[in-house]
């Protein structure tokens, strides 16, 4: 996961020792017939959590996202007095995007192997997105190392392992993926033009495992016009041959007069 979010949910993660509080994160791809496209991350804190961190804001370091190629707008604070922080980056190929979504887990998850292909045959365009969502080490998962030095490690994770609180009530991660043309099979809850997955948060597997295709439009006009321009030759055909005998038929009586 970009630093930037793990710094977020490890600050985060510290908050939620001290209240009940609850940060969502939602990791986006959304991807055009070319094979390009774009991935969102988006985490919010909720109130609860600001009060607990006021300093969130300004604890939140950008420059090694964006050197990292990621565009990022905020921290954002929001009308309900949470704060919400938004990660983009574009990519040209499924091969850049496997390689964002690589970038976006961490050895604990929550993406685990998470691909994306794309293959042509013929007047149709196949996209594959498979892989696992999966978290392991409860809210552990989501600490940034070089935090938790700066914070005290052993003290803070005796108190992360003492902690009551369940990951799913203080972290919720989706994976949402928008893919081009009609989805054929699908593991995800489908909403109008839209995948979803939540992650689990008890440690167990998630699947990923999704096929769309795109139909060439101009197919189907293609093959109405070859059969049409078959039929077109073949009335031709019939009456080239109905000349030609007039023809034959024509000098034969005039030869035959003469």
């Amino acid at each position: 996961m970009p630093r930037l979010a793990r710094r977020f949910l490890s600050v985060c993660a510290i908050a939620v020792l001290c209240v009940s509080c609850r940060v969502d994160v939602d990791v986006n791809l959304t991807v055009q017939p070319d094979g390009s496209g774009i991935v969102t991350i988006t985490a919010a804190a909720d109130a609860a959590v600001v009060d607990q961190a006021p300093g969130l804001a300004a604890d939140l370091r950008f420059d090694d996202v964006r050197a990292a190629g990621w565009t990022v707008t905020g921290p954002t604070a929001e009308a309900n007095g949470g704060l919400r922080v938004v990660l983009t980056q574009a990519f040209a190929t499924p091969a850049q995007a496997n390689q964002i979504l690589a970038g976006v887990s961490g050895p604990n998850g929550p993406l685990v192997g998470i691909t994306l292909a794309r293959k042509r045959a013929g007047g149709t365009t196949t996209f594959r997105l498979n892989g696992t969502l999966q978290v392991t080490g409860g809210l552990g998962a989501f600490t940034d190392e070089n935090l938790l030095a700066a914070v005290g490690a052993t003290p803070f994770a005796d108190e992360l392992a003492a902690s009551q609180v369940a990951p799913a009530d203080a972290v919720g991660i989706t994976f949402d993926a928008v893919l081009p043309g009609t989805v054929k099979s699908t593991t995800g809850a489908e909403t109008p033009g839209r995948l979803t997955w939540k992650v689990p948060a008890d440690g167990a597997p998630g699947a990923v495992d999704t096929v769309a295709e795109i139909r060439a439009p101009t197919r189907a006009w293609a093959d109405l016009l070859t059969k049409g321009a078959l039929v077109a030759l073949g009335v031709w055909l019939v009456l080239s041959a109905c000349f030609i005998a007039y023809v034959v038929l024509a000098r034969r009586r005039r030869a035959t007069r003469r």
